[in-house]
């Protein structure tokens, strides 16, 4: 199975050849590459359907594998979830940060980059797969699950899985977790619908996804990192209804990013075509501070007021996504400001997953409630707060600097780290 990918400085000038870039646009985004830390990559299939797109529709793709412009109105870090920091010492690739659940980080390649994925320091620099075959990694994994059966879900992810071109080997690998006896779903997370959907109509694979769901209490679920409605275009349809019809159940989980989904109408859009396409509306995910691309960021009420609002004229099934911030010491649901999000003086979080308790730092545990469900009222100072961070920060809670220091404050607030300047 062939795919065809636009990579490097080479690749680039052929990229913005076929979808239309202006010289002043080519100059622009070169510019704005240089800055990023995540190498330019994008499949055939994702540059024509951004050729195909006129309107905001265009810009908006263009900005998921390009940077665009804007301001940056602070300094992010790398890996602003405790995606490394949680794994496993002599296991890098497994990561046990929620009870129930395991990630098996099983390669750091995708087929096409995302410029503001959290994963960016692993996908520019981290190449896992030659320090450690395929099938040590499945056997750690197994081993893992054996000591531990609290746990009974397996987040397969990257990297993105679907970049295995080898059929036989992807499915040895989910069938080496599925067939744990604790685990009863086998998360799929994936960029692949939007960026080469082909690869979901391999018979192979769809056979393999049949027998898994046909099992009592075992199945294959696809997280589907779909963040925009032109996305679904029709060979993407072809490949949710075909994993559809093999028992796959697919969430949806955008990342709700500036310039590309924040805007009202384009979240009404893409929150619609999920149910048309019978896609469970599952994580919007607010933009996390990565490090080189920040002008992604939007203010968390101004996120909050965008899907509320988008939410405000969709019915019932559609308005169903739950509105998170996620962080090293959890997600974050955004319930709501007070006294309203247009006069933020106090945020509402509530712990939708918070990390096993060793993970969080006992200043937290002693000032703040932990448990999954519990409510955090804090302090907001509008203008400057695009991350949990910041929000943790204004209040004297543990938070992480932009160098990825942990920082534990000691009395009063005015003495806490200022990680933000109001703009």
């Amino acid at each position: 199975m062939s795919l065809k990918v636009f990579a490097g400085t080479e690749g680039f000038h052929e990229f913005a050849s076929l979808v239309g870039l202006s010289a002043t646009e080519r100059t622009e985004r070169l510019a704005l590459l240089s800055h990023s830390f995540m190498p330019f990559r994008v499949t055939e299939h994702y540059a024509c359907l951004i050729a195909r797109q006129s309107g905001p529709y265009r810009e908006q793709l263009l900005n998921i594998v390009l940077p665009p412009p804007g301001r940056k109105p602070f300094t992010g870090r790398f890996d602003p979830y405790g995606n490394k920091t949680y794994r496993q010492n002599q296991d890098p690739f497994l990561q046990h940060k929620y009870e129930r659940t395991l990630l098996l980080h099983i390669d750091d390649y995708c087929v096409a980059n995302c410029q503001f994925c959290y994963k960016v320091n692993e996908i520019r620099i981290e190449r896992t797969a030659p320090a450690q075959s395929y099938d040590k990694k499945l056997w750690a994994a197994r081993q893992y699950l054996a000591q531990h059966p609290e746990i009974n879900n397996v987040l397969f992810t990257g990297g993105d899985p679907a970049a295995f071109r080898r059929t036989p080997d992807l499915i040895k690998l989910i069938r080496g977790l599925i067939e744990s006896p604790n685990i009863r779903v086998v998360r799929f997370a994936t960029k692949g619908l939007a960026y080469d959907p082909e690869r979901f109509l391999d018979e192979e694979l769809l056979a393999f996804f049949s027998e898994v769901n046909a099992r009592t209490g075992k199945q294959v679920s696809i997280i589907a990192q779909i963040n925009h409605p032109a996305e679904m275009d029709e060979t993407a349809q072809t490949a949710i209804k075909a994993l559809q019809q093999v028992g796959v159940q697919i969430r949806g989980q955008p990342a709700i990013v500036r310039g590309v989904n924040d805007s009202v109408e384009t979240l009404i859009d893409l929150q619609q075509r999920f149910v048309d396409n019978r896609i469970v509306a599952y994580y919007l995910t607010i933009f996390m501070p990565v490090r080189g691309v920040e002008q992604y960021a939007l203010l968390l009420d101004e996120a909050f007021r965008n899907v509320a609002e988008s939410k405000r004229q969709l019915n019932g099934l559609e308005k169903k996504g739950t509105l998170l911030a996620s962080h090293d010491f959890g997600k974050f649901e955004l319930v709501g400001f007070y006294p309203t999000a247009e006069n933020p003086e106090k945020i509402i979080l509530k712990w939708h997953q918070a990390a096993i308790p060793e993970y969080l730092p006992a200043a937290l545990r002693r000032h703040v409630p932990t448990r999954p469900e519990d409510i955090l009222l804090l302090d907001y100072e509008p203008g400057c707060m695009y991350a949990i961070d910041h929000v943790f920060a204004f209040n004297g809670l543990p938070h992480f600097n932009s160098d990825g220091q942990l920082i534990e404050p000691h009395g009063s607030r005015d003495y806490v780290e200022r990680l933000v300047s109001v703009a």
